[in-house]
C-alpha cells in the first residue's frame, strides 16, 4: 500500500510539473539570478562586472544607470555562444566628484533578480539582492550580516525549488525505497553527499565542468526510472535494491556539484564564501523539506480518492520522469561535445 500510494501521489505532482516544464521549453535548470560584482577603484570610480544568465538562447538585458549623473564606459562584452551560461559585461563607473552618495539604478529587473557584491577600497564587502521595484544600489551603504544570511538562505531555497531535475531525483528516490525508514536513510545519505561536494566545489577545492555534471544529473534520474521498471525480485534483489543508500550517496555527490553552480556563478570574494556556503546549504535543505512536505500531503489526499487507485497510475510517473530525463540528457550531452 505504501508504494502504490506513493505512485499515485507522485503522478499528480509530475502531471503538474510536466505542464509547467513544457510550457517553459523544458528547462530543468534551477532559477539563476543575474550577478553584479562591483569593486571600488577610488573615491569616485568603480568597476562593475555584470554576469547575465542565458537560457535557451534568451539573453538577459540589464542596463546600469548612475542615478545622480556621471559617466559609464563599457570596457568589454562577451556573449555566450551556445545559448546557455552567462554573458559578461564590464563597465567603468565614474561618479561626479560632488556626489557623496553614489548610487546605481539597474534597469531591466522585470522577471529576474540581481545579486550584487560591492567591495570597498578597504576590503569591506556588502552583498545585496535587487529586484523590480527595488532596483537602486547605494554604494556607500552597509548591509547587515543578518540581511546576508537571509539572502543566501533564500537563494538556496529558490535554487532547489526551481530545479525540477533535483526534485525529480528526490521524488524518484521516494519511489525507489521500500519503506519510509529506508527512505529517511537514503535521503540522509543524499543530503550528506551533496553537502560534501557543494562545499568542496564552492571553496574551489575541486573543479568539474558544469555541462558533464548536468548530463550526469539527468542520467541519475534515468537510472532510477530503469531500476523502478525492473521486476523487484525479493529473493535476488539487485545491488541498488539492497543498498539504496549507496545509490543516493553516489548520485548525491553529483547533485552537490550542480547545487554549487549557483554560488560559483556569483563569483563571490573568497572571504564571503564560508558564510554564503553555510546559508545556501541551509536554504537547499529547507527547500527540500518544503518539497517533501508538499509531496507527502498530496500522498495523503490521493490515497483517499478512488480515481487515483487505478493501475495505470502506477506506471505513468515513471514514463513522465524517463521522457523528461532523456530529453535533458540528450540536450546536455550535445552541449558537452559542442
Amino acid at each position: 500500500m505504501y508504494k502504490h500510494n506513493f505512485y499515485t501521489a507522485l503522478c499528480a505532482v509530475l502531471y503538474i510539473a510536466l505542464s509547467l516544464v513544457w510550457s517553459t521549453q523544458v528547462q530543468a535548470h534551477p532559477y539563476q539570478p543575474a550577478v553584479g560584482l562591483i569593486t571600488q577603484i577610488d573615491n569616485h570610480q568603480y568597476e562593475l562586472t555584470l554576469k547575465l544568465p542565458v537560457v535557451a538562447g534568451e539573453h538577459t538585458k540589464i542596463i546600469p544607470k548612475l542615478t545622480h549623473g556621471g559617466k559609464i564606459q563599457l570596457l568589454s562584452s562577451q556573449n555566450s555562444i551556445d545559448g546557455f551560461g552567462m554573458d559578461l559585461q564590464r563597465y567603468l563607473l565614474v561618479f561626479p566628484t560632488t556626489d557623496t552618495t553614489p548610487m546605481i539604478t539597474f534597469q531591466g529587473l522585470n522577471n529576474i533578480q540581481l545579486l550584487t557584491q560591492t567591495t570597498s577600497q578597504h576590503g569591506q564587502i556588502n552583498t545585496l539582492e535587487l529586484y523590480k521595484g527595488h532596483n537602486q544600489l547605494l554604494l556607500a551603504g552597509k548591509v547587515s550580516t543578518w540581511a546576508t544570511v537571509k539572502l543566501f538562505v533564500s537563494l538556496g531555497i529558490t535554487h532547489i525549488l526551481t530545479g525540477i531535475d533535483h526534485l525529480m531525483f528526490v521524488a524518484g528516490l521516494l519511489l525507489f525505497t521500500r519503506d519510509f525508514r529506508t527512505f529517511l536513510k537514503a535521503i540522509t545519505c543524499f543530503t550528506l553527499a551533496h553537502s560534501i561536494t557543494l562545499s568542496l566545489s564552492a571553496l574551489n577545492l575541486i573543479h568539474v565542468p558544469e555541462p558533464p555534471v548536468e548530463a550526469g544529473i539527468a542520467l541519475s534520474i534515468l537510472f532510477l526510472c530503469y531500476e523502478l521498471t525492473r521486476p523487484n525480485n525479493k529473493h535476488q534483489p539487485t545491488l541498488s535494491r539492497r543498498f539504496p543508500w549507496l545509490i543516493s550517496f553516489s548520485f548525491g555527490l553529483l547533485h552537490g556539484l550542480g547545487f554549487a553552480s549557483a554560488l560559483k556563478a556569483a563569483g563571490l570574494q573568497q572571504t564571503s564564501i564560508p558564510l554564503a556556503l553555510a546559508c545556501f546549504n541551509v536554504g537547499v535543505e529547507i527547500g527540500q523539506l518544503i518539497f517533501l512536505s508538499i509531496l507527502l500531503t498530496i500522498l495523503k489526499i490521493c490515497s483517499k480518492i478512488a480515481f487515483f487507485q487505478q493501475r495505470i497510475f502506477q506506471q505513468v510517473p515513471l514514463y513522465i520522469m524517463g521522457i523528461m530525463a532523456s530529453f535533458w540528457f540528450i540536450q546536455r550531452i550535445y552541449i558537452v561535445f559542442h
